[in-house]
C-alpha cells in the first residue's frame, strides 16, 4: 500500500506539472513583431514607426525642439541607415540602471547622424546612453561579457577601456533652464 501511494503521488505530481508548463506555453504573451504591422506587442504602432516598417510607438517619440526651453538638443552620429536608435537619460540616482532611467526615445537610425531632442523636469545635471539597434529588435546584442555588440555610447563621449560600465562623473552635463546641445558620437565594438 505505502508503494501504492508513492507511485500515485508521482504520477498526479508529474500529470500537475506538465499541465502547468502546457498551460504557460499555450498562454503565453507573444512578443514578437510582424513588419508592417499596424499594432504591436505593446499597443497601435505611430505613424513613424509605419512609415519606417520599424516597431515604434507614441511613447517612443523625441520632444519637440524649441529654441531656450529647458530641454537637451542632441545629435548621435556614427550610425547606418538602418533599424532604431535608442536614448535613454538619466539622473545622478541609479545611474545607468533600469530604475534610475527618467526618459527613454527611439527613433529610427534614417541617416548617418540623427537630431532629437528631450525635455528634462529642471535645470540640472543630467546623462544621456544611447546604441544603435541595427535590426530594430528593440535589444542591445550583447558579447559573453555583456559589452555591447550594436554601437553605443553615453554624453561627454569618454573613452573607456575596460570592461565596466561609464562613471556618473564621466557623463554627466549640466542643463541650464535655456537648454544645451550634446553630441554622442557611438562606438563600433
Amino acid at each position: 500500500m505505502n508503494a501504492n501511494f508513492i507511485n500515485n503521488f508521482f504520477l498526479t505530481s508529474s500529470v500537475v506539472l506538465y499541465s502547468v508548463a502546457f498551460s504557460f506555453n499555450t498562454y503565453a504573451k507573444d512578443t514578437s513583431y510582424l513588419k508592417g504591422s499596424e499594432v504591436g506587442p505593446r499597443g497601435k504602432i505611430s505613424k513613424i514607426g509605419l512609415e519606417n516598417n520599424l516597431e515604434l510607438y507614441k511613447f517612443d517619440e523625441a520632444d519637440s525642439c524649441v529654441d531656450n526651453s529647458t530641454q537637451i538638443r542632441t545629435l548621435i552620429t556614427n550610425l547606418s541607415k538602418s533599424g532604431i536608435v535608442k536614448v535613454e537619460l538619466f539622473g545622478k540616482k541609479n545611474f545607468m540602471k533600469k530604475s534610475g532611467k527618467l526618459r527613454r526615445i527611439r527613433v529610427p537610425a534614417d541617416s548617418e547622424r540623427v537630431s532629437l531632442c528631450i525635455n528634462v523636469p529642471a535645470p540640472g545635471e543630467y546623462a544621456l546612453v544611447s546604441y544603435h539597434d541595427k535590426d530594430g529588435n528593440r535589444k542591445l546584442k550583447k558579447a559573453w561579457n555583456l559589452k555591447p555588440k550594436e554601437p553605443y555610447g553615453v554624453s561627454n563621449n569618454p573613452v573607456i577601456e575596460s570592461l565596466r560600465l561609464p562613471r556618473w562623473a564621466e557623463a554627466s552635463f549640466y542643463v541650464p533652464q535655456e537648454g544645451i546641445e550634446v553630441v554622442i558620437n557611438l562606438v563600433k565594438p
